[in-house]
């Protein structure tokens, strides 16, 4: 199953700094056999088995990788270091593998606690109100107290939002919620 190459599918702006770039990269090879060992290695990481997806932070980066070989990027400064880091994912990646005998999955990962903070990170941040609520904060409160679900932002559904939304899914599902 190693990784043999990362190709950049696509470059746009991205949507948290306008300086910077969201790349989407595919591997040559499917990656979730290889998605719960890399959720026990890589610390920050938030891996949501139904969903298919791993999501972490690197530095102010949002890096998702899915099953499927995609993996999004978020806040890259150019293609170069978009290259760079798509380097390090493969490594890491074949690296995890090799080592996956190792590498204990039968004890459960310890939940993370999650605050409104946490949340309202990941959102728009319109204060649009199309999900009932005057602001995105109220929402992401209305969330952690399952008065809300994340389907009912409306623009978190739009595909510029998809890398935000996994992680959120990943946020929530870790921390035991229902997504």
């Amino acid at each position: 199953m190693p990784v043999k190459h990362i190709e950049i599918a696509q470059i746009m702006p991205c949507i948290a700094d306008s300086a910077k770039i969201r790349v989407i990269a595919k591997a040559d090879c499917e990656l979730g056999d290889v998605l719960p060992y890399l959720d026990r290695v890589i610390p920050t990481a938030l891996y949501s088995e139904r969903g298919g997806f791993l999501t972490y932070k690197r530095g102010l980066s949002i890096i998702t990788l899915h099953a499927s070989g995609e993996i999004a990027m978020t806040q890259i400064r150019d293609r170069a270091e978009a290259a760079k880091i798509l380097d390090e994912i493969k490594a890491k990646i074949n690296d995890t593998w090799a080592r996956r005998e190792e590498i204990d999955l039968s004890e459960v990962k310890e939940r993370i606690q999650l605050g409104p903070l946490d949340l309202y990170t990941y959102l728009p941040k319109t204060n649009c109100g199309e999900c009932g609520e005057k602001t995105c904060m109220a929402f992401a409160m209305k969330v952690l107290n399952e008065g809300k679900k994340l389907s009912d932002c409306t623009v978190l559904a739009e595909d510029k939002y998809r890398g935000a939304r996994d992680t959120l899914v990943s946020l929530l599902e870790s921390a035991g919620y229902e997504v």
